[in-house]
């Protein structure tokens, strides 16, 4: 393993305990005052790569800082770790100091908004606290910085980018264009066997900082064992047939059981026979190696996963997640799609098996729409004919029966226009003793404060507006806990102000009338969300959960995705 040299170059003992692998993914490209960083989202493709090479993840997109805090706290918690990758890619702010040169660095979050050197601390996380904890993995630990010149307000003692990086002993510092920042997280820093500084060293585009040793690999090439495990093309072993050796490094690109028996037929002796021995077995016992083959080779882009992860979620496989990464739970969904439909369980996707999948999600989101349809219309005519029977709300306890019954029904609204006119009318005929303790009971609008009004006027004008009230208050206290439970997991979707407006478009386009399309799920927001959860035959609760989100995108996102 290279963290035992590494630790030796240091002159300190390995200690005998396992690491793990820890990576921090942030791709910040769509802020609420400040332009889109336009590369910035590729950069979350590469927290599946990690993942794959065995890293625990913590990813996040479009983040406040707060949010950002929060993921490098986590990282932090993970403890000592055997390599720690941190990438971030967004905007970034520099103090400017008098010298017109630059000082300390903050990563903005999402929520920035023409920050001054006052306040930008509260806006961002500053770049040498995210070096700080990169350092508790001194000599294996790499930070990526990737942004774009683009617009953003900055106000007294700023200026955009990043200044001089004091980078931490044993940290690598590695900085430039957000797209080639997200290429090298992709490609280059995990090929196994090669040193950060040949690494850097390929680049034209990106500068590197700090530790850049030059015949120390950040990750070694993956030993033979291990049924599930990559196979990396092994090190080239030099020898006297130059034939030989160029029959090896093809062999090596190749990195397939069938190059590595050809070269054996070639040179069963030869001095890479055993490392080629070694590979065949490796190869041999990997499962469902040709399938990540061919699934690697479509080069997936984080949308195209999505996409994938949302036809899934359709179709009922839960792939814990529309984010882009496929983990364990997209296998797994995919997996269970593939055995349901009699395709070998791989759990890795082909170009047919793709536009299969898609196709049978597009089928099952039409047939959903066409049963919403069905049932919206029949819970229409429940609704008017209730409306009917209690003789169109003519009394006050046919209007509080109604709304009982259809909180947000066709005659909510006109309901509770009419019971609004029924008070004032009761409140003018009523004497003023009773008015004013009504009054003070709204004013106060505490369970107490009724149950005081009722228990003085049990009959009273407002009686019946006191007990309805009542039991709002009530059934809201019962609720509290799973309202919070509701609006953290709906947080926990962590949508873009770009995804809520363009949700509160498909419920104003559903007929739903949101209230204004601008990202804020107001009260009517809230009851438009009911309304279609209720005709979708969805868990009815106003907020966003996975289900629904897809529902209500299923057909908007899919014409953006796949134009």
């Amino acid at each position: 393993m290279s963290y035992r040299y590494l630790w030796a170059a240091f002159g300190l003992l390995l200690p005998q305990v396992a690491f793990a692998d820890t990576a921090l993914v942030i791709d910040n490209s769509r802020f609420d005052e400040a332009a889109t960083i336009r590369a910035a989202d590729d950069l979350l493709d590469a927290a599946d790569d990690l993942e794959e090479a065995g890293f625990r993840v913590f990813a996040g997109e479009d983040q406040t800082a707060a949010e950002i805090r929060a993921l490098l706290s986590e990282v932090l918690a993970e403890g000592e770790e055997s390599r720690v990758v941190i990438a971030l890619s967004g905007h970034f702010a520099q103090a400017t100091l008098l010298d017109g040169a630059g000082g300390e660095s903050w990563f903005l979050g999402r929520d920035v908004d023409a920050p001054d050197l006052a306040t930008v601390g509260g806006q961002g996380v500053a770049l040498s606290t995210i070096l700080e904890i990169a350092s508790q993995a001194q000599g294996r630990a790499i930070v990526l910085l990737g942004t774009e010149d683009r617009s953003i307000e900055l106000g007294t003692g700023l200026q955009p980018g990043m200044g001089q990086i004091d980078v931490p002993q044993g940290v690598t510092v590695i900085s430039g264009e957000a797209r080639d920042v997200a290429r090298f997280a992709r490609r280059d820093l995990l090929e196994p066997g090669v040193s950060i500084g040949e690494m850097v060293a390929r680049s034209d585009t990106l500068t590197g900082f700090g530790f850049l040793p030059q015949s120390l690999p950040f990750l070694d090439l993956p030993e033979a064992e291990g049924s599930a495990e990559v196979i990396a093309p092994p090190p080239v072993e030099t020898g006297s047939d130059p034939e030989e050796l160029a029959l090896w490094e093809a062999v090596a690109e190749l990195n397939t059981e069938a190059a590595y028996t050809a070269y054996l037929n070639e040179y069963p002796a030869g001095p890479n026979a055993a490392e080629a021995r070694a590979r065949v077995d490796a190869i041999r016992a990997e499962p469902g190696r040709a399938a990540r083959l061919a699934e690697e080779a479509l080069e997936l882009t984080r949308a195209e996963r999505q996409e994938i992860q949302r036809d899934l979620t359709l179709l009922d496989y839960n792939p814990r997640g529309i984010d882009g990464i496929f983990g364990p739970g997209s296998r797994g969904a995919i997996g269970a799609w593939q055995a349901a439909e009699g395709i070998e369980a791989s759990g890795y996707l082909d170009t047919d098996q793709i536009t299969r999948l898609s196709d049978m999600a597009d089928a099952r989101a039409a047939e959903l729409e066409e049963e919403a349809r069905l049932r919206a219309e029949a819970q229409e005519r429940a609704d008017r004919a209730y409306w009917q029977a209690l003789g169109q709300g003519a009394d006050e306890a046919g209007l509080r029966s109604y709304l009982e019954r259809y909180p947000d029904g066709v005659f909510s609204d006109l309901a509770r226009a009419r019971l609004e006119d029924i008070e004032a009318v009761a409140r003018a005929e009523t004497e003023a003793e009773e008015r004013a303790a009504w009054d003070w009971a709204q004013d106060q609008d505490t369970e107490a404060a009724y149950r005081g009004y009722l228990e003085s006027y049990p009959d009273g004008a407002f009686a019946g507006a006191a007990n309805a009230r009542l039991d709002e208050l009530v059934d809201d206290g019962r609720d509290r806990d799973v309202i919070a439970q509701l609006e953290a997991r709906e947080a926990g979707l962590n949508l873009t102000p770009v995804t809520r407006r363009l949700i509160e478009q498909r419920l104003a386009g559903a007929g739903l009338d949101p209230g204004p399309v601008d990202g804020v799920f107001d009260n009517d927001t809230r009851r438009a969300m009911r309304r279609y959860q209720q005709a979708r035959n969805l868990q009815v609760t106003g907020y966003l959960d996975q289900s629904t989100v897809v529902r209500l995108l299923a057909d908007a996102m899919g014409v953006i995705i796949r134009q």
